[in-house]
């Protein structure tokens, strides 16, 4: 029973660091971990044992939290932050060194370690980061993902980003980074939706004008209306695309 304790609390003060700032198996095992893998070179989801004690129930801040025993079909919206910088080379509930340039994530109730695919719903950029650590523990936030994912989802100035959070399960196969086709880019956003809808019509009008495979399509976010332009295969083509067509609206 004090062995038990003594876990729940070096592992709530692990979990603390997420809450300072801003085989499909169910069988627990000692864990096999490739801290140093980049995910991002990753063409199929590995299955990975789950950690021995990240697993547990827990508690902070009074509030009793239960990870998911086994990588399962998970689907959540809600609003992401990164890592600070003085984060770094700390240890997450995993016992991995955090490295702020690895595709990494923390979240309150996933499989430690499982994967997970994030998109920013405000601009349609998606990573895939690896769980291996617990936090945030904001009642607003459901992920805190690392500087380099941050990077990668386009919200480092923002600081947060409202992003939709899904499981991916051992097995499925990745399609290479920068061709996903689901690319699209903001080109203007709008308070008022008459206004938008009139922006959307002429976009569309030359786009279609030249030919172009891409859309354009309205969106709301939050308060506001947003015409996105899309999809693409590759980051620097949508920013080159982008930067094309303001010149000509």
């Amino acid at each position: 029973m004090i062995r038990i304790k003594l876990l729940f609390i070096s592992v709530a003060m692990v979990l603390g660091l997420s809450a300072a700032y801003a085989g499909p198996s169910g069988n627990l095992s000692a864990p096999v971990y490739h801290p140093k893998k980049s995910v991002s070179n990753l063409t199929v989801i590995p299955a990975e044992h789950l950690h021995k004690t990240a697993n547990l129930s827990y508690q902070v801040a009074g509030k009793r939290y239960y990870p998911l025993q086994k990588v399962a079909s998970f689907s959540q919206v809600g609003k992401a932050s990164y890592y600070g910088k003085n984060f770094h080379g700390r240890k997450t509930s995993s016992g991995e060194r955090f490295d702020s340039q690895m595709l990494t994530a923390a979240h309150p109730t996933l499989p430690i370690p499982s994967y997970a695919r994030v998109t920013n719903l405000s601009n349609g950029k998606t990573v895939v980061v690896r769980i291996n650590d617990r936090g945030p523990f904001h009642a607003n936030r459901v992920m805190d993902v690392s500087y380099a994912a941050a990077q990668q989802l386009g919200f480092v100035r923002a600081g947060t980003a409202q992003v939709r959070v899904e499981q991916i399960l051992p097995g499925e196969r990745l399609q290479p980074a920068g061709t996903s086709g689901n690319i699209y880019v903001d080109l203007q956003k709008f308070d008022s939706k008459e206004q938008a809808q009139k922006y959307l019509k002429t976009t569309s009008r030359h786009l279609q004008s030249a030919g172009s495979e891409q859309q354009a399509k309205l969106v709301k976010v939050q308060n506001s209306y947003v015409v996105r332009m899309g999809p693409f295969k590759q980051q620097q083509r949508a920013d080159e695309a982008k930067k094309s067509m303001l010149t000509v609206l």
